[in-house]
């Protein structure tokens, strides 16, 4: 037998009081001496056992009126053969909705479809309260429990898949602590999932009061997924290739063959046959014609996307990669140079660039400018940097509120004769190739940095050593500074063989940088220019222990793991328990009315 309300069990020893209250009432007999007996002690022989049957029948029917009376407050379940109400069931069910449960077998539907049309058939047809959680918000039930059909199937329809790596052990406790709050008979945890998520990854589940029952959307075992990651490595220099370096991580105990596309504006212009081992890595390298880069759409971006097929591979949401960047003569630079603006405009002519004269800032791509001395103008450049964008500052004045802005420390450099450029580093991509070159120009500069600041890094230096570029980094975005103006008086940059490539790099490095990479986000790939997103890579991995493992490890819990083939019904089917707590009640009203009954008789006899 169980009981929907233990808590009350104490309570069951008040059915003693009557025994208790018989027992203090009886009086020692006192033996008085009279004569003439004889009849009387043969009545007092024939009535004494009458007596004491009546006495023993209301004891029992008192101490029954209690005792079922207190068994009522109990909530008694039995597996009785009787026509009584089956017991009360309620069930928990959490609902896996992370990432990989978008997963695809070959030819069947998506897991999260199936685990949804099996909620469904839940809440239709199995006799009990049903509450639904979302491993997303495992603080609370979606739906609490209710027998309500509506109210479910409303609650389960609302539920949406993420792409968030979810944990399930904080919605598991939260089911357990929903059904020790019912008075039940028959409680179950029930979680409908892949399997991926935690705790049946590392099979760490937590201490539960009630049962769990695990039903696997998967078909089989067997099954596969690569995660495909990428990065694009885009020249500096103009009619140049890039290249598109490729990584592919097969996260499953199957042999994955398949083919890597790379498509420009949804067009595929390189693909690759690939074949993977199991739980095997793979970097492969593609290219990236000039001609993509010129192929922008009519915003000016150029969209280029690597996405992996196979026909083995259940989890499409890793599959692919977006980039977005601008197309170099789709590039705004904005040129607010005062002295030697002429030669910023040829040298951005030169390469397709046409150079915009305006000093508003927000809709460019490059700032090529001489630094503001206007405080409004110069916050105005500080915060544009600040947000992620590059600037190119051009040094023809040491005077400007902006050095101060951006947090840096500059000295003026007294006038004197000009100094060659004496070093340059060419590991910088900006600077490769264009050593010799600058070695040779000679510059008399404006103003230099001073000592210890750590955002600071000299690019190329002076015979003396003052600064000649230098890169300095301010919120997201960085600046680089030209230590002299383009005044043909103060430099001889303008006439290097240098002066047109270094531009044309200092610009397309500000615009998309050099290379583009992917970060993780717990939400739907995207692409926009500087930043590209991909799915976590904790839910492309589907080397799991295996069902068996998972099976013996809910054994020893009390739990037990299915598949979605089998129907709800036949899995929580009606309990045999009845609800004896009508039938105790009854068996209380009965004890009662049965005592006050004989109680009236007799009493009217003895009168």
């Amino acid at each position: 037998m169980l009981f929907g309300q233990p808590q009350f069990l104490p309570l069951l020893a008040l059915a003693s009081l009557p025994l208790l209250i018989h027992l203090l009432a009886r009086r020692q007999r006192k033996i008085v001496k009279f004569s003439m007996t004889r009849f009387l002690q043969e009545v007092a022989q024939q009535t004494q056992g009458r007596k004491w049957l009546r006495e023993l029948l209301l004891l029992l029917l008192r101490t029954g009126s209690i005792f079922f009376a207190l068994l009522t407050l109990l909530r008694p379940y039995a597996p009785v053969p009787l026509p009584l109400p089956p017991a009360p069931t309620s069930i928990a069910i959490v609902l896996d909705n992370s990432l990989s449960m978008q997963g695809k077998e070959q030819n069947d539907r998506i897991w999260f479809e199936r685990a949804l049309k099996w909620c469904e058939q839940a809440m239709e047809n199995l006799p009990a309260e049903i509450a639904l959680l979302a491993a997303d918000n495992a603080s609370e039930p979606i739906c609490d429990f209710t027998e309500d059909l509506q109210q479910r199937l409303k609650a389960i329809k609302g539920v949406r898949p993420t792409f968030k790596a979810l944990d399930l052990t904080p919605a598991l406790q939260t089911a357990d602590n929903l059904l020790a709050r019912l008075p039940s008979a028959v409680k179950k945890v029930v979680v409908v999932t892949d399997l991926q998520s935690e705790p049946f990854r590392s099979l760490n589940f937590p201490s539960l009061k009630n049962p769990v029952l695990v039903v696997d959307v998967k078909s089989s075992e067997g099954i596969g997924n690569v995660r495909l990651n990428a990065k694009l490595q885009l020249p500096l220099d103009p009619n140049t290739d890039g290249s598109i370096i490729c990584q592919l991580e097969n996260l499953s105990a199957q042999k994955m063959n398949g083919t890597i596309v790379a498509l420009a504006s949804g067009k595929p212009f390189t693909r690759t046959k690939i074949s993977l081992q199991p739980q095997t890595q793979v970097d492969i390298t593609l290219p990236l014609p000039s001609w993509v880069l010129e192929s922008s759409d009519e915003k000016g971006l150029v969209q280029v996307e690597v996405r992996w097929h196979s026909e083995l591979d259940i989890l499409s949401w890793d599959d692919f990669l977006r980039f977005a960047f601008k197309s170099p003569k789709q590039i705004r630079a904005i040129n607010a140079v005062r002295e030697g603006r002429q030669f910023v405009d040829a040298a951005l002519r030169a390469t397709n660039i046409s150079p915009v004269a305006t000093a508003n800032f927000q809709n460019a791509d490059v700032v090529i400018t001489s630094p503001p001395t206007n405080p409004k103008m110069a916050q105005s450049l500080a915060e544009w940097v600040r947000q992620g964008r590059v600037a190119l500052i051009v040094s023809d004045s040491f005077v400007s509120p902006f050095w101060s802005m951006v947090g840096v420390s500059t000295k003026r450099v007294e006038q004197g004769e000009k100094l060659r450029v004496q070093w340059v580093d060419e590991i910088n991509p900006i600077l490769k190739g264009l050593g010799a070159s600058l070695q040779a120009v000679r510059a008399q500069p404006s103003l230099s940095f001073q000592e210890g600041q750590r955002n600071l890094k000299t690019l190329a230096s002076l015979s003396d050593g003052t600064p000649f570029l230098v890169e300095f980094t301010f919120g997201l975005g960085r600046c680089f500074i030209l230590t002299t103006s383009l005044n043909p008086q103060r430099t001889t940059l303008i006439y290097s063989p240098a002066f047109v490539p270094l531009l044309y790099r200092l610009v397309r490095f500000a615009t998309h940088g050099q290379e583009l990479s992917a970060i993780e986000a717990e939400s739907k790939p995207k692409a926009t220019p500087k930043n590209s997103t991909v799915v976590p890579k904790s839910e492309s991995d589907f080397r799991l222990p295996t069902r068996k493992e998972v099976e013996g490890k809910l054994s020893r819990i009390g739990g037990a793991i299915v598949s979605t083939k089998l129907s709800p019904n036949s899995l929580l089917s009606e309990t045999k328990l009845r609800d004896l707590t009508n039938l105790s009640l009854l068996l209380a009203l009965f004890c009662l009315l049965t005592e006050t009954a004989l109680t009236l008789l007799w009493w009217r006899r003895i009168r």
